[in-house]
């Protein structure tokens, strides 16, 4: 009786152990025990991938032999690629490529070159073995295939001025959202729409190119004149990009009605006029400029200043420093490099930004509004007020410390809540029209450099520079990305979330390795022998009291 007992409950076990199995390959969860919950996936990466109604398909070419904290990012990839398979109901595939496997030399740099010419950037780094130091090519990057669709992705996109290990560790944080960000780009059917106001001599299409043909990858882009009450219908978000002319009090009523009833709402442009073609003959002036604009942007809780920021660090500008034209690159305080940035997810993990005669920002009280400082300068900083005059000879000089300590200085600031209307209190410039006041809540971004989402244009090769493109420096400054990540934020674009998640890094003590490495060694040679011993004599000790001989009495 009791073997059949035994047996029916080893059957019902088994049915258990299936059921449970069928039961969980239908319904996929992972517990995640970390605390900064590495190993999960943001419920919005699960929405995205849950809806896809096509296969997408990824190639890392980060693989072979890496060094640890290559591998740990290659590592990060693949449990990042396991999770979005799960989700995806097996609608996503993967493979790491090792682009340096190949034995022929010139197949190899053929592979190198096609790899970089679909986007992704190789990375040099010395790699220290048997104590040689050898230069080693990689690509830390993948792409992203979807409906005959194709896009990069580059994973090392972190602030530059940390170390190696650190940009590493935001590499790793980064993964889920670089990866969910070409999906979403391929994947996307439903555009918002973006107006890019104009009629106020604003910057040309070229020198609008890049980042306007960046958001149409992502928005419906068009461009509009504020020449009725309904110009601004069916528009999530309008920019206000680098007017020249001063904005008419209709075009002006037109955008703030826009902003109450929940429009949200980007001002990029210096407050200051700089003839900036005037330095190619060694100086130029900085004037105030009027564009109507100022009470509008007060009643929302900032002031945008008659100044211009100059920091110690800076860019630099080529200055004819010779009798025979002989010419030198030198700082030039009024072009800020900005490293730094609050822990808001538009600015998390961004590299530098470079600023050109950006001015200030001060916030003022407007009830209900949350104001968060987004860029700001460094400590070592001043500002100028207008009228000014700026002469590239004054660069040959040493710059003095001492005359920049104006602290942080803000240069673009982001405001949140139901903004009160300017026109609360005062007729509408449209007769017969009622005043909407804060009816419902409403996003707007205020930048005082043009520069920021400027781009330069060359016209001998017909194309335009990128945005935020330093020739002097040869460096591409993230310009572009901060505009970017602020559209998707105030587009209320829930992917910016998964930015928010950071993987802490805890950096081991190499010191204290080498003073106790024997210890531990000797530790974890001898532990598991103890525990086997000590759970070998106590069962003994246990079995022997239990089932021993009683004595006879």
């Amino acid at each position: 009786m009791k073997k059949k007992n035994d047996i029916l409950e080893y059957v019902f076990l088994i049915a258990i152990l299936v059921f449970v199995n069928i039961i969980l390959s239908e319904h996929f969860f992972r517990l995640d025990f970390t605390e900064d919950k590495r190993y999960s996936i943001s419920p919005v990466s699960q929405k995205v991938l849950s809806e896809l109604d096509g296969d997408v398909y990824v190639e890392i070419f980060l693989d072979g032999e890496l060094n640890p904290d290559y591998d740990r990012l290659r590592k990060s990839i693949k449990e990042k690629l396991d999770q979005f398979k799960a989700y995806s109901n097996n609608k996503l595939e993967y493979r790491f490529i090792n682009p340096s496997d190949e034995a022929d030399e010139q197949m190899r740099e053929r592979g190198f070159r096609l790899i970089a010419q679909r986007g992704i950037k190789p990375k040099y780094f010395l790699e220290e073995k048997n104590g040689q130091k050898t230069e080693k090519l990689i690509f830390p990057g993948a792409i992203v295939s979807y409906k005959q669709n194709e896009t990069p992705v580059q994973f090392l996109k972190g602030n530059k001025v940390q170390s190696d290990e650190e940009q590493l560790n935001q590499a790793v944080e980064g993964v889920e959202f670089e990866l969910l960000k070409a999906i979403r780009k391929l994947s996307i059917t439903n555009y918002k729409s973006i107006a890019i106001i104009e009629g106020h001599d604003e910057p040309s299409k070229e020198n609008l190119e890049d980042i306007t043909s960046t958001l149409n990858e992502f928005y419906a882009v068009k461009r509009v004149r504020l020449d009725s009450l309904d110009a601004l219908k069916n528009v999530d978000l309008a920019m206000v990009v680098g007017p020249k002319v001063a904005y008419t009090e209709k075009e002006k009523f037109i955008l703030d009605q826009f902003i109450n009833n929940g429009g949200k709402a980007m001002f990029v442009y210096d407050a200051i006029d700089i003839r900036k073609d005037s330095l190619k003959n060694g100086e130029t002036f900085g004037l105030s400029k009027n564009l109507n604009l100022d009470d509008l942007l007060f009643r929302y809780g900032v002031r945008m200043n008659q100044t211009v920021v100059e920091d110690m660090n800076c860019a630099k500008t080529v200055v004819q420093t010779g009798l025979n034209g002989e010419v030198q690159a030198l700082n030039f305080p009024y072009y800020p490099i900005i490293y730094q940035f609050g822990n808001h997810p538009i600015v998390k993990n961004m590299d530098a930004v470079v600023l050109r005669f950006a001015g200030s920002i001060d916030t003022v009280k407007a009830n209900g509004i949350k104001k968060t400082p987004l860029v700001q300068t460094s400590v070592q900083s001043k500002e100028v007020q207008v009228p000014f005059q700026i002469d590239l000879d004054e660069l040959k000089k040493d710059l003095d410390p001492e005359s920049f300590k104006g602290g942080n200085k803000t240069v673009a600031c982001l405001l949140e809540g139901n903004f009160t209307s300017l026109y609360k209190s005062r007729p509408a410039p449209f007769e017969n029209t009622p005043v909407v006041s804060g009816a419902k809540p409403s996003k707007i971004l205020v930048c005082g450099d043009l520069e920021m989402i400027r781009n330069d244009y060359d016209a001998n090769r017909k194309m335009p520079v990128p945005v935020g493109y330093d020739r002097d420096m040869r460096y591409l400054f993230s310009n572009k990305e901060f505009i970017m990540n602020a559209i998707d934020y105030m587009m209320e674009e829930e992917l910016l979330l998964v930015r928010e998640k950071e993987v802490v890094l805890r950096p081991l003590n190499d010191q204290k390795i080498k003073a106790d490495k024997k210890f531990w060694q000797i530790i974890n040679i001898l532990s598991p022998i103890m525990i086997v011993l000590v759970y070998g004599i106590s069962r003994y000790m246990w079995r022997k009291k239990k089932y021993g001989t009683p004595r006879n009495s």
